[in-house]
């Protein structure tokens, strides 16, 4: 890559140029988000810190034809502990919002619907130098807003959302949008930004969409992209920041 401008860690430009292998860089950028994350949840666990912006049974999701499509998608190829989880991380995305920032709700919805994607049957990468799986649901994504009329920006909100979820920390430059699908995503993995939550909002989501299992159900999905992609975040993440144990290990969660 010398004499190329390296794009940022996560971003689909970077996708695009890197296929998703990470280099030394991108290894150390996120090594310094984890110690960044561990720091900022020790500090707020430790002072106690819980919010309640909304209830529950006030969330609706966007009503709206590509919203609906990109639903309807996630339901066809997912098993039903994965499209769960895409619902429930569309929960704890409006839950943890402060309300300080704009966002398009419609945007952050559809991406959510198709960040995991690429870890379905019908959509796993297959001979394909790409390293990371998201790329798949940032594909989706630009499709449906082709055929949906967005502008390009709206587009590329919902596409680079996806590809950043995996990030450990996402850069507030990159838009409300990609801050809101990871943290609705890492939230119901692994319980990320949870503990600011009160249980019973926590207790109503899960009722609403049931985990089925997810945390024995995703461990295996996640090794099977380590296996295949072993230069990819998912890889990196699970060996060298202890992924697989931060999910097992999440305690709002028992399944």
């Amino acid at each position: 890559m010398t004499g190329i401008a390296m794009k940022q860690l996560g971003t689909l430009q970077w996708l695009e140029q890197t296929h998703g292998r990470l280099g030394l860089r991108d290894k150390l950028a996120l090594v310094a988000q984890g110690v960044k994350a561990r720091a900022a949840t020790r500090k707020r666990m430790g002072a106690s810190v819980k919010f309640r912006h909304r209830e529950v049974d006030d969330i609706l999701p966007p009503d709206s034809a590509i919203a609906r499509e990109a639903m309807a998608m996630c339901e066809a190829a997912s098993a039903p502990f994965l499209f769960n989880h895409s619902l429930r991380a569309y929960f704890w995305a409006r839950l943890l919002d402060d309300g300080s920032k704009p966002f398009d709700d419609e945007a952050v919805f559809t991406a959510i619907m198709l960040h995991d994607m690429g870890l379905t049957d019908a959509h796993r990468l297959q001979g394909s130098d790409e390293q990371c799986f998201t790329v798949v649901g940032a594909r989706m994504a630009e499709e449906l807003g082709a055929k949906h009329q967005w502008n390009d920006r709206r587009t590329a909100l919902a596409a680079n959302a996806i590809t950043l979820h995996l990030n450990v920390i996402v850069d507030p430059k990159h838009g409300r949008e990609a801050e809101m699908v990871r943290a609705g995503s890492g939230g119901d993995v692994a319980g990320l930004g949870l503990d600011v939550l009160e249980q019973d909002q926590i207790n109503a989501v899960c009722t609403k969409h049931p985990r089925l299992n997810f945390k024995t159900s995703i461990v295996p999905v996640l090794g099977l992209e380590e296996a295949q992609r072993p230069c990819c975040r998912i890889a990196f993440m699970n060996s060298r920041l202890g992924f697989t144990d931060l999910i097992a290990n999440a305690p709002m969660f028992s399944e």
